[in-house]
């Protein structure tokens, strides 16, 4: 008798965040049909039929994630994350994996790389949860950081950088709830952005015309960055070294930041020699669109009259100029939300917006109330996946974000993403309804 009352305690969950899924998915199929509608071919577009298709099968992939006990599936991390990692190199492998807009992060169909930011929450929030405070030792957190970084070196490879900003992302996350200490998580987002900065100033440089300039002379020649990486690890050994006699916590300090310099640089070459010129382009297109007007800045500028024509109550439905036209490529996954604003105005996408609110707080409300620490985390990386892929789609969409082809959780028509999200919610029910099961 008990063991029914338990079972009929796993079907309580949190109804608000329900319905905003099921009227961001009635939303998604509304602007997903405008976005692919033809009034000659007289037919409904396989694109909105693909997406009704992965809505109901993500509502039963929710369903099934909620039953199943998330503290064993953080046991069995192992067996998701070896898989994941075969996946990835397999979609890696010419004739194997597909590629499509430059990236081959396609396999049979599907991204793997989207799955794999599912097992990146269980594995991360297993292994914090395991180890508890011991995270803040040296060795944990390395340990953890080269587990954290194959998968994302892979996925880096094909290359999808969209993707491994959400993994970046999730991982700060999941590791400032954790408990590690605050200048691990500074640490690694200074390699990232240090990182980052120095291959996209390059071709800023580059797509503006301004290379007569002595910094960028210097830093275009990677054999340049090379030295100075040389040249930070080498004070760093030095300092590491003189610390052994001295045991002095300035210098020890000093050594810990000459080696993240060393990272950063590495991480800089690492980017400017795997990203692609155009992927480059996208992410800076956003800060003067009209330097790519023609190719990478197209799709903003067409993005912003879309937006801008909708007004306060839109244009109405299969009304919108720029989406019926096909101004806007790729409209269906990377800039769903464009056709909200056109047809529906602000009012419509202020309800989109509000939806994605509602989740973002009851998730963190269930985070919070939850039974252990490995619900906690688990949860605080779902929300972290969430709010990065809805900043960065909704901020590229109106021009303050770089273009990543990230998707809109739940609006966009891509079918993995649709999963992702799916099991993603169900694991916030799991959490939920497990508060009350002992």
């Amino acid at each position: 008798m008990n063991e029914k009352k338990e079972l009929k305690r796993l079907f309580v969950f949190d109804w608000r965040i329900l319905i905003s899924i099921l009227f961001l998915m009635v939303a998604g199929a509304i602007a997903v049909y405008s976005s692919t509608y033809s009034p000659d071919s007289g037919k409904t577009s396989w694109i909105f039929l693909k997406y009704v298709f992965f809505s109901v099968v993500g509502l039963v992939v929710m369903c099934i994630t909620m039953f199943l006990n998330y503290t064993k599936l953080a046991e069995h991390r192992m067996s998701l994350y070896i898989p994941m990692l075969v996946v990835l190199i397999l979609v890696l492998i010419p004739g194997v994996g597909t590629t499509i807009n430059g990236s081959s992060s396609w396999l049979f169909g599907m991204q793997p790389s989207e799955f794999g930011k599912i097992v990146m929450i269980i594995f991360l929030a297993g292994y914090l949860d395991q180890i508890g405070d011991k995270i803040k030792q040296e060795k944990y957190f390395i340990i953890a950081g080269i587990f954290i970084s194959i998968p994302i070196g892979l996925v880096l490879m094909q290359p999808d950088l969209g993707t491994v900003l959400v993994y970046c992302f999730i991982v700060f996350v999941m590791l400032f709830v954790g408990g590690v200490p605050l200048r691990y998580i500074i640490s690694l987002l200074s390699i990232g952005v240090i990182g980052l900065s120095i291959p996209m100033f390059l071709e800023y440089k580059r797509m503006s015309d301004d290379i007569n300039n002595i910094l960028f002379n210097f830093l275009s020649q990677r054999l340049y960055i090379g030295y100075i990486a040389g040249g930070f690890l080498f004070i760093s050994i030095l300092l590491l070294t003189i610390n052994f006699y001295m045991n002095n916590k300035y210098v020890e300090l000093f050594s810990f930041t000459f080696f993240v310099l060393f990272l950063s640089m590495c991480a800089a070459l690492t980017f400017d020699i795997g990203l692609k010129t155009y992927q480059k382009e996208r992410l800076l297109v956003f800060m003067n669109p009209e330097l790519t007007r023609l190719s990478s800045g197209y799709n903003i500028i067409q993005s912003l009259i879309a937006v801008g024509s909708g007004g306060l109550f839109g244009e109405g439905f299969l009304n919108g100029s720029q989406s019926q036209l096909n101004f806007i490529p790729q409209q269906v996954n990377d800039f769903i939300f464009s056709n909200i604003c056109e047809e529906w105005g602000f009012v419509g996408s202020a309800l989109v917006v509000l939806a994605y609110a509602t989740i973002f707080v009851r998730g963190i409300t269930v985070a919070y109330f939850a039974k252990d620490r490995l619900g906690a985390l688990i949860i605080s990386g779902v929300i972290a996946m969430f709010l990065c892929h809805v900043l960065i789609n909704i901020g590229m969409v109106v021009g303050m974000m770089p273009i990543t082809g990230l998707t809109l959780p739940f609006v966009s028509s891509g079918g993995s993403s649709i999963l992702t999200f799916s099991i993603s919610i169900g694991l916030i029910f799991n959490v939920e309804a497990r508060r009350y099961v002992h």
